[in-house]
């Protein structure tokens, strides 16, 4: 998943390209993407390419995921405590 919820490239060494961010989208993007990528990889044109080259960027507080999530459960439960 990426934060602005759209599909990103990144080039992190030459030659080696990852696509991240489909967001249950995968199946037909991928499909279409194969294509356009091997262009590129093949020619180096990076015009083949449906949208641009982006740097790999760390999510913000990513490192509290795990303590961010179990306070959402946390807070919905009680939430669903008090309706009852």
């Amino acid at each position: 998943m990426t934060p602005d919820h759209l599909p990103h490239i990144h080039e992190p060494e030459k030659g080696l390209l990852a696509v991240v961010g489909c967001q249950g989208r995968g199946v037909g993007l991928m499909t279409a993407l194969g294509k356009r990528m091997a262009g590129y990889l093949a020619g180096g044109d990076v015009n083949q390419l449906p949208f641009p080259l982006s740097p790999v960027r760390p999510i913000p507080f990513h490192a509290f995921r795990q303590v961010g999530v179990a306070a959402t459960i946390a807070w919905y439960r009680m939430l669903d405590a008090f309706e009852r």
